[in-house]
């Protein structure tokens, strides 16, 4: 049935294309009409495509945040981070950085760590912790991770790396400031893990040692304590003399005397003429904060052996919260300074880096946390 529109008598503006002789060609506007409409379909999807913006609405965030969230930038709460993934998959939306390698394009990095010589890599748990947060952190992003050694003093790249396409080095532990060099001639980018670069171009990843060095000895000063040591070993090294520098000043705010470090070559016999002679110069000592909890779990078998109950009559404190510290008898009260999430940070500035990110270089620093155990008591007499 024809429409009634074109049954009246009504003049009717029609726009249609008249080839030059001045025939009307059915067949040159039907091919035009088929491809308006084909046009009109292939934009469809463009109109629905999700962008940015929907996402920050859907998140209930910004479109910076959505940006940074989606870039796997450091800063980033994790349940915000979480919200932002969760309402792009929803949308559909992919995330692929124009002319920079996705994860799936970014095949290996490197974990490299301080090889202890005669001493096995457990020695120290707390980088074994670092590693996981590393792994699980790469497993999620679809990335490979190879992981060797290295002496902090070292200045030869390891064989590993220069015969493995590497895409870039997450540096672990105290290495010193020619080995931080030396790792750099790779020419890839370069995060470290519980150092700083202090005027070298690389973004870093550390625990707030200064803070939980604050946290542990207000703690026990706030339970009356008065005479605290502390002992450890490598003061020299950022990590170590940072927690020092947070107990002296804990000690400075309350107006108390602080003891200088007691450093102990790591074994028993050294330890414990460290001890004797701390005990003999103070005899007044009712509270110890070790820089770790390895040291912490030695210094408790110690004054069990002379005689010396922990924590009766002397409080003992560590740090890193390890799996010793739950073991140890009695279990350890200790400062949590977060070793998975180092590694999981470590790993985002460096694929940050990897993918072409130029902001200025950071250093992030993770807040610690006191995990309070059985072998701290209070001087403060029950009610």
């Amino acid at each position: 049935m024809v429409p009634d529109l074109l049954t009246k008598s009504q003049p009717c503006l029609v726009n249609i294309d008249i080839p030059a002789h001045g025939a009307y060609n059915k067949r040159t506007t039907q091919r035009r009409d088929n491809t308006m409409r084909s046009a009109m379909a292939a934009d469809e999807p463009e109109r629905s495509k999700p962008t940015i913006r929907m996402i920050a609405h859907l998140a209930q965030v910004s479109p910076t945040t959505v940006s940074l969230a989606l870039r796997g930038m450091p800063g980033i709460p994790a349940e915000t981070r979480e919200r932002v993934l969760a309402a792009a998959q929803r949308l559909n939306y992919i995330y692929t950085p124009r002319g920079q390698p996705t994860p799936t394009d970014i095949q290996q990095v490197a974990f490299v760590m301080p090889d202890f010589g005669d001493r096995p890599v457990t020695a120290n748990p707390f980088y074994g912790q670092v590693l996981s947060g590393a792994n699980q952190a790469c497993a999620d992003m679809g990335v490979g991770i190879t992981f060797t050694l290295m002496p902090v003093d070292c200045d030869a790249i390891p064989a590993l790396l220069s015969s493995q396409p590497i895409a870039g080095v997450l540096l672990v532990g105290p290495y010193q400031r020619r080995a931080i060099e030396c790792m750099a001639r790779l020419e890839r980018p370069l995060v470290l893990i519980d150092n700083l670069s202090m005027g070298m171009p690389y973004d870093s990843a550390m625990a707030d040692d200064v803070g939980g060095g604050f946290l542990a000895t207000r703690y026990l000063i706030d339970h009356g304590h008065q005479s605290i040591a502390v002992i450890g070993s490598y003061f020299d090294r950022v990590t170590f003399r940072e927690r020092y520098r947070g107990y002296a000043m804990a000690c400075a705010e309350f107006e108390i005397s602080p003891i200088s470090p007691i450093s102990c070559v790591w074994d028993r016999a050294s330890i414990r003429a460290e001890l004797l002679d701390l005990l003999d110069r103070h005899p007044d000592l009712t509270a110890i904060f070790c820089v770790n909890d390895e040291f912490a779990v030695f210094v408790m078998e110690v004054l069990r052996n002379l005689g010396r109950q922990v924590p009766d009559d002397i409080s003992v404190i560590g740090f890193d919260n390890g799996a010793i510290a739950h073991m140890a008898h009695p279990p350890l009260t200790t400062v949590n300074n977060h070793p998975r999430e180092l590694g999981r940070i470590g790993i985002q500035q460096l694929l940050a880096r990897i993918r072409g990110d130029t902001s200025p270089h950071q250093h992030i620093a993770v807040g610690t946390d006191l995990i309070i155990r059985e072998s701290t008591r209070s001087l403060y007499a029950l009610p």
